[in-house]
């Protein structure tokens, strides 16, 4: 075959698709065979035949101009606003801390006189704001045992003494068969709570910071034996670490800040539960054991 056969049928296929007007608008010119270059080839590369390496390039299409489209509208951004200056707020002055008010020590009393003066002002514990009357003690201001009870009834209070309602009348008179003399009395509680019924301000702080007041009542009283009325009253004079199962602690022998303690029931129950004094009985006469010396 003929060199002019391949470009003949090149050519033919240029004007079936159009592009004579292009490619034949100048005359033909074929360029030289090149002389193939003596190169050493790669070993396993194999050599195109003669013919193929003497075709001439296929020239490359004409490049075809595009026009310019035109770039899409795109609005303008909106103007900046102007930076907000943040004013910085004035510099607060700083409450100095409240400090609690100094809690100062519980004064010595001489005498049960001074004692009482300082329970009717005391406001070391919440009592103090709620309470209705203000009674420390009763009875005689010494004597050789003593009873602790919770806080001073209505009663109590209109006769200015703990322990001298009608409530209490039953006790007393059994203390008397058991051959005991009128005992002093000191109150957990100087200050009688405005509702005896609330339980939640009648704890341990307010025992503890009105210990000073019942505690030297017992001192000032020279009693050797106590008589602790009730489940509560125990509770609170031991302390939280000391247990109190009720009432099967009633009757036991404890020790009261160095004084023999035992607990019972108190008159209130008493005059309501008439099955209850032969335990009442059996602890004041533990008491009387006490004082003697047999217990």
């Amino acid at each position: 075959m003929s060199l002019s056969e391949p470009i003949s049928r090149w050519v033919r296929y240029q004007q079936e698709l159009g592009t004579d007007e292009v490619i034949l608008d100048a005359p033909l010119v074929l360029a030289p065979p090149a002389k193939p270059a003596a190169a050493t080839a790669a070993p396993g590369r194999r050599e195109p035949p003669a013919s193929q390496a003497s075709a001439p390039a296929r020239p490359a299409p004409p490049a075809v101009r595009s026009t310019p489209q035109p770039a899409p509208f795109a609005p303008a951004p909106p103007p900046a606003k102007p930076a907000t200056k943040t004013v910085a707020p004035p510099p607060t002055a700083r409450t100095p801390p409240v400090a609690p008010p100094a809690r100062t020590a519980f004064p010595v009393f001489s005498n049960l006189s001074e004692l009482t003066t300082h329970a009717q002002g005391c406001t070391r514990c919440v009592l103090s704001r709620r309470r209705r009357s203000v009674l420390a003690s009763g009875g005689p201001e010494t004597s050789p045992w003593a009873i602790l009870t919770l806080y001073a009834w209505g009663e109590d209070a209109e006769r200015s003494e703990v322990l001298a309602g009608d409530y209490a009348k039953h006790l007393l008179a059994l203390a008397t068969e058991a051959g005991l003399p009128k005992p002093a009395v000191a109150a957990i509680f100087a200050c009688t709570p405005d509702d005896p019924a609330d339980t939640t301000i009648q704890g341990f702080t307010e025992a503890v910071r009105c210990r000073g007041h019942w505690l030297q009542r017992l001192k000032l009283s020279q009693a050797k034996a106590v008589l602790v009325l009730d489940h509560k009253a125990t509770q609170l004079a031991r302390g939280p670490q000391g247990t109190v199962a009720w009432p099967a602690f009633r009757g036991e022998r404890w020790d009261l800040e160095g004084i023999p303690a035992v607990s019972t029931h108190h008159p209130s129950r008493l005059a309501r539960q008439a099955a209850l004094e032969p335990d009442v009985k059996a602890d004041l006469a533990r008491i009387r054991q006490i004082l003697e010396g047999k217990s």
